[in-house]
């Protein structure tokens, strides 16, 4: 939910900036399209986030108990399908209409996905050293 929250919170807030600022200025046109812009960076990434942490938490279920066992297989496996499903992130910034910059800053921040993923994917399948 956290890989969700973190584009949905950044772009959206930004958008939302923007229909301020546009109806500030006097044009609701535009600041019609920077709400729909905001709605779109909030909802879009929340469905992103959400369908990447149940493909992220059902792939480390479904992989065999002797595969879990090894970090770095595990850490493998869940940065390729977090990674992957990250990717869409990408298309919904650039359906919001925030241009090609924060387009391409999402773009760079998929190798940071999941390099979180393979860390947190001990957590995932329980086997961490960590005990409360």
């Amino acid at each position: 939910m956290l890989v969700a929250a973190w584009p949905a919170g950044v772009f959206g807030s930004l958008c939302l900036v923007g229909t301020a600022a546009q109806l500030s200025t006097g044009t609701p046109e535009k600041a019609l399209d920077a709400f729909l812009g905001s709605v779109m960076a909030i909802g879009g990434s929340m469905v992103v986030g959400v369908l990447l942490g149940a493909a992220t938490g059902g792939a480390l279920a479904a992989a065999p108990g002797w595969f879990t066992a090894r970090a770095p297989l595990r850490g493998l496996l869940a940065a390729v399908v977090a990674s992957t499903l990250f990717l869409p992130e990408v298309a919904v910034v650039i359906a919001a209409g925030s241009g090609p910059l924060p387009a391409l800053l999402v773009l760079l921040c998929v190798p940071v996905v999941g390099l979180v993923a393979a860390a947190r994917s001990g957590a995932l399948v329980g086997r961490t050293r960590h005990h409360p």
